[in-house]
Formats: C-alpha cells, structure tokens, sequence
C-alpha cells in the first residue's frame, strides 16, 4: 500500500480562507490613521472648493471656522454678506470679544452657513489640529477659534492648517490666496517655509 503524503487541495484552501480572514480583520487597525488624516485632508480640499465658489457665487464672505479646544475639536463654516475686510488688529479684536461673550452685544457679523456644514463638523478621534496659521497672524494658533476667509473675488486668505494623530504623524493643509486651492504636505510646514 501507498502512504498519502501532503495536503489535498481542499484543506489548503480552507487554510488560505482562514489567513485572508486573518489579515482582512487586523489590517485595517494598522492603516486606520493614516487613512484617518487622509479623509480628513480630502474633505478639507473639497469643503475649500465649495466654500470659494459659494462667496464668489453669492458675493459673500465666508470663513471657515477651527475650534481647536482640547475636548471639542471641530470646524465648520461661516458667512457674512458682501466683501468684509480682515483687519489683523480687528481679527485679534475679535477673538477677545468672543472669549468675553457680552450679552447685549449686537448680532456677530458672521452667521453659520447650513448649506455648507449642517452642524460643526468633529475630526476622528485620535486626531488633531495642531496649529492653524494665516499671513494675517502675528503666530500660529494652537488653541481656540481660528478662521481663515474666502472672499467674493475668489481670493482665500493664505493659510497652514496642521492635522497631526499627537504622536508621529503631522500632515499640513496650505490654502493658496490666488487659486483657493488647498494641497497637502506629508509632514508639519509652518505657512512661511511653503511660501519661500
């Protein structure tokens, strides 16, 4: 008699199944981040499309707003109606009267836009801003509000926004002033070193 050595081809497949369920169940936690910060960047890159053609449509000022508080890290946008300048006094102005809320202060120029962003928008969890910088700011933000505006000539304030995981992964969002298109840089750029 012959003795049957190896496999048949039904146990090998039913091994391989196995493995393909393996990886398909652990892959995703090792990539999850970077493909985190990735659908970050893109909605970013889209929503400054939409916002650009929406001023330039409406002949309006929008902005888009960046909370960068610790427990509610979130963005959404804002709009005003007609050409509102950016005064960098007036914007640090701003950020004061806002962090005093005054209660019979008169209605804010800006207003929440829903057709934009229904609600504020959250990032993922495990994810970040780490500065949002302007070339109307003396330095870059990291904590508070940020705004960086859109205007109805199509023009978009020159802009760095720093998406970072808190530990070794920091990508950076530039807005060009001229074309309102948003690119990504793969590592943490302040707005000064891209514009050189």
């Amino acid at each position: 008699m012959r003795s049957q050595k190896g496999f048949t081809l039904i146990e090998i497949m039913i091994v391989l199944a196995i493995l393909g369920a393996v990886v398909a169940l652990v892959a995703p936690r090792f990539v999850k981040r970077d493909g985190n910060i990735k659908a970050v960047a893109r909605s970013f890159i889209v929503l400054s499309k939409e916002i650009r053609n929406k001023a330039r449509l409406t002949n309006s000022t929008y902005r888009l707003v960046i909370n960068m508080d610790t427990q509610d890290e979130a963005y959404w946008v804002e709009r005003a109606n007609g050409p509102q300048p950016v005064d960098p006094k007036m914007y640090e102005e701003a950020l004061k009267k806002e962090s005093e809320k005054e209660e019979e202060a008169p209605p804010p120029l800006f207003q929440m836009d829903k057709s934009l962003t229904k609600s504020e928008k959250k990032l993922p969890s495990g994810l970040r801003f780490g500065s949002v910088e302007t070339i109307n700011m003396k330095s870059p933000i990291t904590s508070g509000l940020a705004y960086i505006h859109f205007f109805p000539e199509g023009f978009v304030e020159a802009s760095a926004v720093q998406i970072t995981n808190g530990n070794n992964l920091t990508w950076t969002l530039v807005f060009n002033p001229l074309t309102g298109q948003a690119d990504i840089i793969e590592k943490a750029s302040s707005l000064k070193d891209v514009q050189r």
